[in-house]
């Protein structure tokens, strides 16, 4: 009952920011389109990706600059995952990453067919030491993204083919990587976590930093093995005084399948009463710490996903045009006179008032909100 409470805790706040997550891409994919949405459009996906604030750490060192595509939200974002794993160590990574949520949704499949032989299919050894490549592709994206200025990450990122699959802006071997990340997942436990991903190396590195470890209480500890087996990275967790293996990412498995109470707790050293008792507690203080100074930095205006300048007047700016707006109330928001809307948006002037920006196109098949956006910056940036 223990261990069905915190996979299920787990699961719904990894199914929560899936959704979150897909929602900001589908979201940025409809705007683009000219579709009018009731919610706020966050610029883009890469925008609020945490490592896209490690991808741009060599050019903001060397030149004060961020590569294209990254921004202030990236660097706040990061703030935030940080915060949770110096804290409590790598929950990101096993409470909210989305690409890890999937492999372990896929890897309930492989459970299913391969029961007690799933996650045994590579030798300890060889797995450990497969392990070890993730600091070579973290140290690799680092080097090549500061020489050519780009996303290189992007071309095999299965992390963004995960998320725009659809969208035909993805590389083809970015999908290949996120095929074999999911076909692998039928037979091992999350294997681009525990292989290959560059932050998770990185936040593998940082938890060591972290006060809460899991920790064994020897006197109560039978050696009885059953945390080691509960594990999805393999890590002998009953040999150890604390886990200080880096693919941790404290899913929290291996203190719900321990048979003696106590024996084993997320802890601070010495101080056993400051424990996370459950999923549900480390969930919580996740999110709290998560979402701290990224709502600071919304609260403060410091959390910029874009590089183009708010341009507005009259107390309505160009992002927040929306293709259900008439053109009076374009008129109005921007402090304009009807006329002045119907020239530069070069339309008949005999075009009722009232009429809405998306029923335009009837007049003009090239007259989307996108446009219009287009045409009132130019003219606002003059006058």
């Amino acid at each position: 009952m223990k261990q069905k409470r915190v996979v299920w805790v787990r699961r719904v706040i990894q199914i929560v920011f899936f959704l979150f997550i897909f929602t900001v891409v589908l979201s940025h994919f409809l705007e683009k389109r000219g579709w009018d949405l009731p919610w706020p459009v966050l610029h883009n996906f890469h925008a609020i990706c945490p490592f896209g604030a490690v991808e741009t750490a060599g050019r903001l060192v060397l030149e004060g600059n961020f590569i294209p595509k990254i921004h202030e939200s990236n660097l706040w974002t990061f703030f935030g995952v940080s915060l949770v794993t110096l804290t409590i160590g790598a929950a990101f990574c096993g409470y909210l990453c989305p690409l890890g949520s999937v492999q372990d949704w896929i890897g309930c499949i492989g459970k299913k067919i391969f029961k007690k032989k799933y996650n045994r299919f590579v030798g300890r050894k060889v797995d450990n030491l497969l392990s070890y490549m993730r600091y070579g592709v973290l140290l690799i994206i680092m080097v090549q993204t500061t020489r050519m200025l780009t996303l290189v990450f992007q071309r095999v990122d299965p992390y963004y083919a995960l998320f725009h699959f659809w969208t035909g802006d993805v590389f083809i071997t970015a999908l290949l990587v996120l095929g074999a990340t999911l076909v692998l997942s039928l037979f091992v436990e999350r294997p681009w976590c525990r292989w290959f991903c560059p932050f998770g190396a990185l936040q593998g590195i940082m938890q060591l930093l972290s006060p809460w470890k899991i920790r064994k209480n020897r006197e109560l500890c039978t050696s009885c093995g059953v945390c080691s087996r509960a594990c999805p990275m393999r890590i002998q967790i009953h040999e150890m005084s604390a886990v200080l293996d880096t693919r941790c990412n404290r899913c929290g498995k291996c203190l719900a399948a321990c048979p003696s109470p106590g024996a084993l707790t997320h802890s601070i050293q010495r101080k056993p009463f400051l424990k996370l008792k459950n999923s549900l507690v480390t969930g919580v203080i996740l999110l709290i710490l998560f979402s701290t100074p990224i709502l600071i930095a919304r609260a403060g205006g410091l959390f910029k996903t874009s590089d183009k300048p708010v341009i507005s007047r009259g107390g309505l700016s160009i992002q927040e045009v929306k293709s259900s707006m008439t053109l009076k109330e374009l008129a109005k928001g921007f402090d304009l006179e009807i006329e002045t809307i119907i020239s530069i948006l070069e339309i008949p002037h005999d075009v009722p008032d009232s009429t809405r920006i998306f029923d335009l196109e009837e007049i003009d098949e090239l007259m989307t909100l996108k446009t219009v956006k287009t045409e009132l910056s130019k003219y606002l940036s003059k006058s």
